[in-house]
Formats: structure tokens, C-alpha cells, sequence
């Protein structure tokens, strides 16, 4: 029986041991290559050429600084783009959420079944369609040639997410805001949302990385370089960069930079985030 429990004990720690180097070694490499960009970016080009592996021998901010002169119109522009783009996903998806949610009306079940399968539908497929739209719109080398199209393709899951959400919530509780005086318009937004914060900020936050992160469409549209969304011109930039001298360092000072907004935007929304990628396992 002893001898039964040891060998159930060593299996138990052998399998532990295998799990934490796998798990360690996933992690070394998914951070590795992060952890190289950032160090290359203080690198000067001879510096990188001659010591490629290893810690910059003087920590240079030369590749931040012109790279930000690079940069900077075309992180306005992102910025400019993204904000509105995730203002309208999380706007217009929870006013068709709560839609839903609140009120009857004909076909609710099966009209909410064929946004859903609009989810079913890769992007790629419509992307032709889509351009020719687009360019009858006149919107085609404009920014509002970006932003709406992607409010539409987003407005599918953004309404899925959320109306599960919403259908948490108690509707004795709506009802009480109805009968103490409130619109419906005072329900949704002194009630459905507050109460679902965590669930919001997730959207807010997937649909600030899907707008900062494209660069298939807004390349397709946006045809004049001063137009350009912070992916497209890093992509060019890189190119030109390494074509003029060999390296990367100003470039990888770019990735840094560009990152910096989706980091803030996750810490000041990390908690909500996480309790919103819970939520689901909590009912209320």
C-alpha cells in the first residue's frame, strides 16, 4: 500500500514538473521575442550589427526620437479612427442589445438569429462588396470610409455579447426604474449600464485592439499617405528604414510607441475586463 502511494506521488510531481517547463517554455516563447524588440530599439544600428543578442552598450533614445517625428500624424490619425469606430460598436450594440432585451416585438427571436449568423461569415468574403459600397458612397480615401464599415461588421457580436449580458439582469429591477417614473432611454443608461460595466469595458477594450490593429482595410481605402493609420505607415517605415540602413532600432521604437495606448487603455479597464470575461460564469 506504501509503496502504492509513492508511485502515485512521484507520478503526481512528474506530471507537475512537465506542465511547469511546458508552461515556462510557452511563456520564454511568447515573451522572448517582445523582450528582443524592445531592447534592439535602444540600440544604435552598428551597436545591433555587432552585438545582435546582447544588452545595448550605451541605451540611446536616438531611434525613439526619430521615430516619433515619423509617427506622430499617423498616430493622431489611429487615434482619431479607433475612438469614434469603438464610441459607435459600443454605443449602437447596446442600444440593439438592450432592444432586444427590453421589448417584444415581431420576429425578435429570428431577427436577432440572423445577426448571429452574420458572425458565421468570414470578413474576407465581403471585402469586395464592401469596396464597391464604399466607393459609391464617395467615402472611399477617407477616414469615415474606415469607421463605418467596421461599426457594421462589429455591430453582429457586439449585440450577441451584450444581449446575454443584459438578459442577466433582473427585469423586476427595470421594471421598478419604469414604475418610479424612468424612460426607457433613463432604463438603459442609468441602469442596464452601470450594472453592466464589466461586460462594456471587455467590448471597449476588443474593440479598441481590432481599430488600433487593422490594416487590411484602412490600406484598401485610405489612398493618400497623409491619411494613414499608425499600421500602414509602421509597415512602410519599416521598409524604407531597413532598405536606408540595415536595421531595425527606429522602427522597433515605432512598435513600442504604438503600443503604448492599447497598455493604457487595458490598465485603466483591466479589472472590469477581467470581471467581464467572467461574468459568464456568474449569474445574477
Amino acid at each position: 500500500m506504501t509503496n502504492m502511494l509513492i508511485v502515485r506521488y512521484l507520478k503526481k510531481q512528474y506530471v507537475e514538473v512537465i506542465i511547469t517547463l511546458l508552461v515556462v517554455t510557452l511563456l520564454v516563447l511568447s515573451f522572448y521575442p517582445l523582450f528582443m524588440l524592445v531592447i534592439k530599439s535602444f540600440k544604435t544600428i552598428s551597436d545591433d550589427q555587432s552585438n545582435p543578442f546582447g544588452l545595448p552598450k550605451v541605451w540611446s533614445l536616438e531611434n525613439y526620437e526619430y521615430a516619433w517625428i515619423v509617427i506622430k500624424p499617423y498616430l493622431f490619425n489611429s487615434l482619431f479612427v479607433t475612438i469614434i469606430q469603438t464610441f459607435g460598436i459600443v454605443s449602437i450594440g447596446s442600444f440593439t442589445a438592450f432592444a432586444f432585451v427590453r421589448f417584444n416585438f415581431p420576429y425578435k427571436n429570428t431577427i436577432f438569429y440572423m445577426i448571429i449568423a452574420l458572425l458565421m461569415m468570414p470578413g474576407i468574403v465581403t471585402i469586395t462588396s464592401q469596396y464597391e459600397l464604399v466607393n459609391k458612397l464617395g467615402l472611399v480615401n477617407t477616414h469615415w470610409g474606415v469607421i463605418l464599415p467596421a461599426i457594421a461588421g462589429s455591430i453582429p457580436f457586439a449585440t450577441f455579447l451584450l444581449r446575454t449580458s443584459f438578459s442577466g439582469v433582473s427585469t423586476e429591477l427595470l421594471d421598478a426604474a419604469t414604475i418610479d417614473g424612468a424612460t426607457d432611454f433613463q432604463v438603459y443608461y442609468n441602469v442596464m449600464l452601470p450594472i453592466s460595466k464589466p461586460i462594456i469595458w471587455t467590448l471597449v477594450i476588443t474593440s479598441f485592439i481590432g481599430g488600433w490593429n487593422d490594416y487590411l482595410w484602412p490600406s484598401l481605402v485610405l489612398l493618400e499617405e497623409r491619411l494613414h493609420t499608425l499600421p500602414i505607415a509602421l509597415v512602410n517605415f519599416t521598409s524604407a528604414y531597413y532598405g536606408m540602413t540595415g536595421g531595425y532600432g527606429a522602427p522597433f521604437a515605432a512598435y513600442v510607441i504604438s503600443s503604448l495606448p492599447l497598455l493604457i487603455v487595458f490598465l485603466l479597464a483591466s479589472k472590469q475586463f477581467i470581471a467581464g470575461l467572467t461574468s459568464g460564469s456568474i449569474k445574477m
